[in-house]
């Protein structure tokens, strides 16, 4: 026991002496004065004696001295403490390395590009949560935004501002890397005409920028046709909707329908017969079109009730220009 009771005694009194280390050096030292030997006598008078808690010891010290208690620390402070530290030990091992030293300046610099960056980022993201429409009103929200973000790069602002602005940061860093994963995608697209954009890989059929959703035959007496089976150049089925593909049974689009397919002798679902007709549909809890039940389907009205019937098929012999011989082969 006599040789671990010095031992014991001495970081008692050092971790007495590390909770009175708010006060004075000196107040702590006349404090604390001859602890060690008060404390190895108290152990020789009582063998079983246990030294207890060096804080509550701290304090009864503090008390019988007629000194307050220390001011409680809190966890806001803690944490803000700890950023400091780290503030520092980051600054520290920039400053220990000229690479790293250089690196940083050079992104430091690049301060006001992002300043410009976030206010198009907020923009964005308010944008698309509010709305700020088009046009010259959104070019004034995106302005006004940059003046901003710019008065925030240049300002000193108090801690629970900076925390505000770090949090900003934080989430335009997160927009901005959406936007990016965005990119690709877009490059994707096809620049058709009007402004218009149609992706590389749609399915469907287009003429001039425009989906087709529809289409209608006349034959040579220019009569419409019903019931045509169209392929491609190589005998793919000319599908102009896919399966469940959507659109309007009035011209107001107030009643939706979906696109009712032919059935093959195969069984199988043919989308490439035309005019195609529409059944009534509505939409379920999560936006998806489904066809009303019992419903019949519906023609959809074609853009002419007839169209002029073709020209008796000419022959080399007698057109206006052309002989027999300069009639292609084959």
């Amino acid at each position: 026991m006599t040789t671990t009771v010095p031992t014991e005694i001495a970081s008692f009194a050092a971790s007495v002496r590390a909770a009175l280390a708010d006060l004075p050096e000196d107040e702590v030292e006349e404090l604390t004065d001859g602890l060690e030997a008060d404390l190895a006598e108290a152990f020789r008078e009582d063998l079983a004696r246990e030294l207890g808690d060096p804080a509550a010891y701290a304090a009864e010290l503090r008390a019988a001295a007629g000194l307050p208690a220390p001011e409680p620390t809190s966890r806001r402070s803690s944490v803000a403490d700890t950023i400091r530290d780290l503030g520092r030990d980051a600054r520290s091992l920039v400053a220990d390395h000229p690479v790293l030293e250089r690196t940083v300046a050079f992104v430091v610099s690049l301060r006001p590009a992002w300043w410009l960056l976030r206010a198009w980022a907020a923009w964005v993201l308010v944008g698309g949560v509010l709305g700020t429409g088009g046009g010259l009103g959104s070019l004034v929200v995106l302005v006004l935004f940059a003046i901003g973000s710019v008065a925030l790069g240049l300002g000193r602002w108090p801690g629970w501002v900076t925390g505000i602005v770090v949090a900003g940061n934080v989430a335009a860093a997160l927009v901005v890397l959406a936007m990016l994963a965005y990119l690709p995608s877009s490059f994707g697209s096809e620049y058709v005409d009007d402004d218009s954009y149609v992706s590389a890989d749609l399915t469907g059929v287009y003429l001039d920028g425009q989906q087709v959703t529809n289409i209608f035959a006349y034959g040579a007496d220019g009569q419409p046709l019903s019931d045509v089976q169209l392929f491609d150049q190589d005998g793919r089925p000319l599908a102009t909707s896919v399966p469940g593909g959507n659109g309007c049974l009035d011209p107001d689009c107030v009643d939706l329908g979906l696109w009712a397919p032919m059935t093959l002798v195969t069984g199988q679902p043919a989308y490439n017969v035309y005019p195609m007709s529409m059944v009534e549909a509505y939409s379920d809890d999560y936006g998806t079109l489904r066809p009303v039940t019992g419903a019949a389907t519906v023609p959809r009205p074609s853009p002419f009730l007839q169209v002029p019937a073709l020209t008796p098929a000419a022959t080399p012999e007698t057109t206006p220009g052309v002989t027999p011989e300069a009639t292609p082969a084959g």
